[in-house]
């Protein structure tokens, strides 16, 4: 149902606090279940379950369809405590919300058709390449595609899914996201890998299933984010923000979390011997001590980078004014460094650790392996980043990317 928001209104962050407290709240119960999704290879239905009570689906929902129009800084932080939990958790979390997000950002008549059909917020799956097919018909398009790494595709409703447009004449041309019903589609069991085992990122396939033109968000036309002088759902800050830099940094705040939780129990642990070695506890080490204190350290200035970087998308959302060229490679750049950062902090306190916290039985391995998995993400690559952002240095012009992916 369509509600009415004051186009001057920020974000809602009067409620962050308390969702904070939710997450925290829930920790227990994440980490009560993780090693179940770990096993089932997707989330549970009792944790899918209590998200939904706690409101999480609806983060990134603008308020005029009944979401919670919070900033992109409130959701990063929300992920970093369901991350400490259970990281599959909190990578669900993100991806559809990212999702939801960007069917937030489409033409009134998409929006009417998946929010406004709805009496809650949908949980939108996704994904872009390889793209499928759209042959137009009456009405419609005809899609046919295979989309894998469809993280939460086993608890979405709907699909959002890259497709091009393939003309009688043999032609192709550059499309869009087609929305598909979870129902019309069917999952292939495809997700079987090292980390965040939990997520389902199942393979949506779709063999020509009808979809009605106004579930096509022809963003090759339309741009993401871009909104005509005649729409009528638009006017709420997170229709400004920018797409990758708004994935990306709330994304690294799951990141976050799961560096934040390794440090802390491996704090705890530091009670142990060194074997072979005359230190009783490994804590009085000062070789221990130094290494501990320079993973803290990366983990904390992660940290500040990604609260800058959700602050610049949260700016950009309440100004209404793109990103500059140069500002979305200094971000780019500075989740490159960000990534690096955790994951050499990580490894470094898993060398504290010790062989024992590779144990099956240990939640530190799977802690390890979800960041090492995550950290790999397409959106997330060090050496992309890096090079982006020193052709932007260098006054090149930063098209190894397309602006929005940037």
């Amino acid at each position: 149902m369509l509600t009415k928001v004051n186009p001057d209104a920020g974000y809602n962050d009067a409620v962050e606090g308390e969702l904070l407290e939710r997450a925290r709240e829930m920790r227990p119960l994440l980490l009560r279940n993780a090693p179940l999704h770990e096993r089932e290879r997707r989330l549970s239905a009792e944790v899918i379950e209590a998200m939904s009570a706690a409101g999480f689906w609806a983060m990134a929902a603008p308020r005029r369809w009944g979401g919670t129009g919070t900033s992109a800084t409130t959701m990063a932080r929300v992920g970093k405590e369901l991350a400490k939990g259970c990281s599959s958790t909190a990578w669900v979390y993100n991806i559809l919300h990212g999702t939801t997000w960007v069917a937030s950002l489409g033409p009134d008549a998409l929006q009417e058709a998946i929010f406004g059909a709805n009496a809650d917020t949908p949980r939108i799956c996704g994904a872009v390449n390889p793209p499928g097919t759209a042959i137009a018909t009456d009405g419609g398009y005809i899609v046919n595609g295979r989309w894998p790494y469809s993280s939460g595709s086993r608890h979405a409703n709907w699909g959002q899914f890259g497709c091009n447009l393939h003309k009688p004449d043999g032609t192709v041309e550059p499309g869009g996201f087609m929305y598909l019903r979870m129902s019309e589609l069917t999952i292939e069991d495809t997700w079987f890998v090292a980390g965040m085992k939990g997520t389902g990122s199942e393979t949506c396939v779709a063999q020509d299933v009808f979809v009605p033109t106004e579930r096509f968000f022809h963003v090759a036309k339309l741009g993401v984010g871009k909104h005509g002088a005649d729409k009528k759902h638009v006017g709420e800050p997170s229709d400004f923000w920018p797409f990758m830099p708004f994935l990306r940094a709330t994304g690294h705040g799951i990141l976050l979390g799961i560096a934040d939780a390794v440090l802390e129990r491996v704090k705890t642990a530091t009670g142990k011997p060194i074997i072979y070695t005359s230190y009783t506890h490994q804590r009085d080490s000062s070789v221990a001590q130094r290494e501990i204190g320079e993973a803290a350290a990366k983990i904390r200035a992660a940290e500040l980078l990604i609260e800058s970087n959700t602050q610049l998308v949260d700016r950009a959302g309440l100004s209404r004014i793109p990103l500059t060229a140069e500002e979305r490679a200094r971000s780019k750049g500075e989740g490159a460094l960000t990534v690096d950062l955790l994951t050499s902090a990580v490894d470094k306190l898993m060398f504290i650790a010790g062989a024992g916290a590779f144990a099956e039985s240990n939640d530190l391995q799977r802690m390890w392996r979800d960041l090492n998995v995550g950290a790999r993400h397409t959106a997330n690559l060090p050496y992309v980043g890096y090079e982006i952002f020193g052709r932007s240095q260098l006054g090149f012009e930063t098209n190894i990317s397309p602006p929005d992916f940037i």
